[in-house]
């Protein structure tokens, strides 16, 4: 079972995997909490992924199942973003649905 650490800072649900790796062995773990959240009224998301160093397909399904869930009254942004998963997230063109930024403090006060 994934560990994910959520906590709230000012209406923003700040989520912090708890895995170096969202992967098929962890995707699924990691979507189901997301939805959980967003079912909970949390529209505006906080993905802090600093710990995480690889993204699969699985794991970029997990996000965007998030993002259709929050739809237009809600959103998703990104931070702390490795290098490898900021490139992947080029390839796929999702930098340009989901913003990021350098570190959680610059998100939250940007968001």
């Amino acid at each position: 079972m994934l560990k994910i650490d959520i906590r709230n800072e000012n209406d923003i649900c700040v989520i912090n995997p708890g895995t170096h790796r969202l992967d098929a062995s962890t995707a699924v773990d990691f979507k189901n909490s997301l939805l959980k959240v967003i079912a909970e009224g949390n529209l505006r998301l906080l993905l802090n992924l600093e710990n995480v160093d690889f993204i699969d397909s699985s794991g970029l399904g997990a996000i965007i199942s998030a993002l259709r869930q929050v739809g237009v009254k809600g959103d998703i942004k990104l931070c702390d973003v490795a290098e490898q998963v900021e490139e992947l997230l080029r390839l796929t063109r999702l930098d340009k649905v989901l913003e990021t930024f350098p570190c959680e403090k610059d998100a939250l006060e940007g968001y």
